[in-house]
């Protein structure tokens, strides 16, 4: 999209800029949602943790809608709660989850072999991003709509563009080469290459990489990072955003805590580019040229 970022210094109609929230309370409602996100694309498919989070971020969204109505009585058309957006993104990645693994069950048991594989990564948030939308058009739920912006391209841009990629792909490829782990998704492209060939792994390279970095930016330096500036502030967000993209690899790549931290700096200086180009289209594009360099490094050394 080629409307002006919400997040400069004015609004897309023009008018200045809404400075986020500042009442004390502010972040402890951005760090309940953000600790609920995080939850669930880590664990959303978990009996317990799952339902937990889902009911939590749920309670999250109604409580604020209840407080913000029975205190301010905003007019219309104000702007909506960050925390809340957030947290309803988590009930939606929950749900995702789950809706994927019944249908994937019930297809396998209709006789559609691998149909349980429905429920990997990334597709539950691509249909959480894809619950998100439909719901944030209902104005009751004050929830925010306006994440979605290309931005734009300049030298600045591009130059950061350059220099992260290499500098992102070599960290990872140096932890994989250090703990010895090549993740079981590179297992998979090198049994692809062998049984149908370098040209057909590259094409499933590219669509994972292209579809798993979209989703991921969209999540996180799309509404969280959009969300949480108006509540806490541009900086706290992107820091939020950056946390919360780190934290959601402990079971990714790379994985543990050196993964999350690995995985927080990547996404902070991710983050940090939506802000410089003030849209997503940048920061994708990092996330992609990152993911598939490390693709062909990973199948190439191991």
């Amino acid at each position: 999209m080629s409307r002006p970022d919400p997040d400069a210094t004015t609004a897309p109609d023009g008018t200045p800029a809404v400075p986020p929230a500042t009442a004390p309370y502010a972040w402890l409602p951005s760090l309940i949602a953000a600790g609920c996100l995080v939850a669930a694309v880590v664990a959303g498919g978990h009996p317990v943790v799952g339902p937990v989070t889902a009911a939590v971020s749920a309670a999250l969204v109604a409580g604020l809608s209840g407080w913000f109505r029975a205190r301010h009585r905003p007019p219309s058309g104000a702007r909506p709660s960050g925390a809340k957006s957030v947290a309803a993104l988590a009930a939606c990645v929950v749900a995702a989850v789950w809706v994927l693994r019944v249908a994937g069950g019930a297809l396998e048991g209709a006789g559609f072999a691998g149909a349980s594989s429905m429920a990997l990564w990334p597709l539950p948030l691509v249909l959480a991003l894809g619950l998100y939308v439909p719901l944030s058009r209902v104005r009751a739920l004050g929830l925010v709509d306006d994440w979605l912006f290309r931005g734009t391209v300049d030298r600045r841009g591009l130059w950061l563009l350059a220099a992260i990629v290499p500098v992102s792909a070599l960290a990872l490829v140096l932890w994989a080469w250090t703990t010895g782990e090549d993740g079981s998704g590179f297992a998979a492209y090198r049994r692809i290459v062998a049984d149908h060939g370098v040209v057909v792994m590259a094409l499933g390279a590219l669509v994972f990489s292209s579809v798993n970095a979209a989703a991921e930016e969209c999540a996180y330096n799309g509404v969280a990072q959009r969300a949480f500036g108006l509540d806490v502030g541009r900086v706290v967000a992107v820091v939020l955003a950056a946390a919360m993209f780190g934290a959601s690899h402990w079971y990714g790549f790379p994985n543990g805590w050196w993964g999350v931290l690995l995985a927080g700096g990547y996404g902070l200086v991710l983050s940090a580019l939506r802000q410089v180009s003030r849209g997503l289209l940048l920061p994708w594009a990092a996330h992609v040229l990152a993911d598939l360099t490390i693709v062909a490094v990973l199948v190439t050394l191991w």
